[in-house]
C-alpha cells in the first residue's frame, strides 16, 4: 500500500511522516520527545526520541492507553 493508503505501510507512513509534504506532514514535530498520532480513520501510533526516553517505558504507556 502507498504511504497515504490503507494497510501496514500506509499506517506506518501516516504515523512516521504524515504522508509527505502534500498531506499531513505539517503536524509532525520531530524536535519533540514524544508524540501521539491519531488519524481520522482511527490509525494511531507514537513517535518518540529514544535518546531521551526509554522504549520500554513508552511501550508500557502505550499498552496502558490502548487498554482504556
Amino acid at each position: 500500500a502507498a504511504a497515504g493508503g490503507r494497510g501496514p505501510a500506509g499506517g506506518a507512513g501516516q504515523v512516521l511522516h504524515g504522508g509527505g509534504a502534500c498531506a499531513n506532514s505539517g503536524n509532525r514535530w520531530f524536535d519533540k520527545t514524544l508524540q501521539f498520532i491519531v488519524g481520522e480513520d482511527g490509525t494511531c501510533g507514537v513517535v518518540y526520541d529514544p535518546a531521551v526516553i526509554d522504549g520500554a517505558v513508552v511501550a508500557e504507556m502505550v499498552d496502558h492507553a490502548l487498554e482504556y
